[in-house]
């Protein structure tokens, strides 16, 4: 049932769990957690990628305990305000951890004041064979209302949000996935994608588990450092399924070099999701025409659209059925519309993110609250049995982002409000950017993610980093666009920093018609990104007007407290 791999390889180290195995751990886990108390309290799952997330995973939805997935805290301290903010606004006193952590929890605790913290421990897990004692299944509820995790959304350390997902929206939700993808006892599912997120939750691990099927768990880390590793694992346990966010498709293609390629056989893949963030054309065809040789068929690509509200899928291209791409006049969708190109005018390529499955999904003016024509951009608004009960605590916010009801259809509903704009042409859903991540510079709307997109096409050395793309006030009340760009600092001793910003500040120009204000260039692993691959613009923005960005090179030294003219070249991070 679940495979874990090491860092270092791509062979399994053999640590597998069968249903019966898992199913006698999580229950007698479960039954303890009852005889603990937490029976209708929430707990925190501290856990490294594997076998035993799985096991505390399950046991939590046996007992009927609501749990809290997130990543546990590193020896150098990232993530330790983050995990504060999560225990005080769940307020949690119990956490779930392997005992090969605990000092490190126990430390995360005491330094962040949480001393009443308590821990708990799968028992057996260390050793051989199954655990002791007898569980006592008469114990565990059977509510579907019952909550079954709360997700945390990537946002404020200091304001985390903890979406409320319950039973039956857990099993309506996985249900969907597992009709779309065509899943059954022969699934195997195989990503790097993290635990505590809810793609490598709900789509890596219970989706596969519902149907049958195994799950293979692989280290982000181990992704992260050798990207490759993704397709070889995939090839190695012949994986009919994975999933990536786009900034993954990237980057594997990348870095997987001819004599890595050839050892692959990627033939085995039936569905590759690409979703969690905006879906680019040109990497999804790089990505297929890449790993074509190594028998990956091209109607395997699968874009897909959801998010922790609506437990995981909102909508994906149904197996088998390829993606859906079509060109449309850029600035006929700044008004809010999609047009086919007019002659030389410039273009923008648009993925389908699908079919929603059984969901009812809307694209409705996000002001007048009045559902949009056929072709018409606006918000995309959902409702179904796969929405969350809302944001724990906060039944204020719930109720704005739950509780949406069409101006021209009061009788339906209600709906999530996504924040997301897209469009509804032809049954296929586009999802085109983020209402408040819309840049609307003199006048015009426009999308981060395309600005993003020319920055990293404008120059070799720039194509792979990461970019943010926000506004910023400018002097006369006009918001101006600015663009920071990763590089790698050794990259700049074969070219001028001043070669990069004016690339970078003349495509952006050509393309888009738009003056950045500034270009910055920071050293790789500085853009702020969620644990999805999610560009944090909000925090990059506060980060540059704070004079908080390590500045390599920039073309301008308005908004920061330090900068240089020309690049460091010996600077690294």
């Amino acid at each position: 049932m679940v495979d874990e791999f090491d860092d270092d390889t791509a062979q399994p180290q053999r640590t597998t769990l069968t249903y019966s195995e898992l199913d006698v751990r999580a229950r007698a886990l479960a039954d303890d957690l009852v005889a603990a108390g937490l029976q209708g309290r929430r707990a925190l799952l501290l856990h490294p990628a594997g076998a035993e997330f799985a096991v505390a995973m399950l046991a939590c939805l046996y007992a009927g305990v609501a749990a809290i997935p997130a990543p546990p805290p590193s020896s150098s301290g990232r993530g330790v305000e983050r995990l504060a903010g999560i225990v005080a606004d769940a307020d949690v006193d119990h956490v779930i951890t392997v005992e090969a952590l605990a000092a490190t929890v126990r430390a995360w605790s005491a330094a962040a004041g949480l001393d009443e913290v308590r821990l708990l421990f799968e028992r057996g897990a260390a050793g051989s064979g199954a655990p002791s004692g007898a569980p006592d299944a008469s114990r565990f509820p059977r509510d579907p209302s019952r909550t079954a995790f709360l997700q945390y959304t990537s946002g404020s350390t200091s304001e985390p949000k903890g979406v409320v997902v319950s039973h039956r929206a857990l099993v309506h939700n996985i249900d969907q996935i597992g009709r779309v993808l065509g899943l059954g006892t022969d699934t195997v599912v195989a990503s790097w994608l993290p635990h505590f997120h809810d793609m490598g939750l709900v789509g890596q691990l219970l989706s596969p588990l519902h149907r049958g099927g195994t799950a293979v768990l692989m280290s982000p880390t181990s992704f992260l450092k050798r990207p490759h590793r993704w397709m070889a694992v995939v090839s190695a346990v012949r994986a009919t399924v994975t999933v990536g966010p786009n900034f993954a498709f990237d980057l594997v293609t990348r870095r997987t070099t001819d004599a890595q390629l050839a050892a692959l056989d990627l033939s085995c893949l039936r569905s590759v999701l690409n979703g969690s963030e905006p879906i680019h054309a040109a990497t999804l065809s790089r990505f297929a025409g890449r790993f074509a040789p190594a028998g990956l068929a091209p109607e395997a690509i699968v874009p897909c659209y959801g998010m922790a509200e609506t437990t995981l899928m909102i909508s994906a291209a149904p197996r088998g059925t390829g993606r859906v791409v079509r060109t449309v006049d850029a600035a006929a969708l700044a008004e809010h519309r999609l047009a086919e190109p007019a002659g030389d005018s410039p273009t923008r390529r648009l993925v389908s993110s699908g079919r929603p499955v059984d969901l009812d999904v809307r694209v409705v003016d996000p002001q007048t609250g009045r559902q949009m024509p056929d072709g018409g951009v606006g918000e995309i608004w959902v409702a179904g049995g796969s929405l969350a009960d809302g944001y724990h605590g906060r039944a204020e916010v719930t109720a704005a982002t739950f509780g949406a009801r069409p101006a021209d259809a009061p009788g339906a509903g209600p709906f999530l409000r996504t924040g997301d704009l897209g469009v509804l042409s032809g049954g296929e859903l586009f999802v085109t950017g983020r209402i408040k991540e819309m840049l609307i510079l003199n006048g015009r709307n426009l999308y981060p993610q395309d600005l993003e997109r020319t920055v990293r096409e404008a120059h070799s050395l720039t194509a792979g980093g990461m970019t943010a793309v926000f506004s910023v006030p400018h002097p006369g009340g006009a918001e101006r666009a600015v663009a920071v760009q990763e590089v790698r600092p050794a990259d700049l001793r074969t070219v001028t920093a001043a070669e990069l910003l004016v690339a970078v500040s003349h495509q952006v120009l050509l393309e888009h018609d738009v003056q950045l204000a500034d270009v910055v260039l920071v050293p790789s692993g500085s853009v702020a990104r969620t644990s999805s691959g999610k560009v944090r613009r909000g925090d990059m923005r506060t980060s540059f007007l704070d004079g908080g960005l390590r500045v390599l090179a920039s073309a301008s030294g308005v908004g920061h407290a330090s900068r240089t003219a020309t690049a460091d070249p010996a600077g690294t991070r």
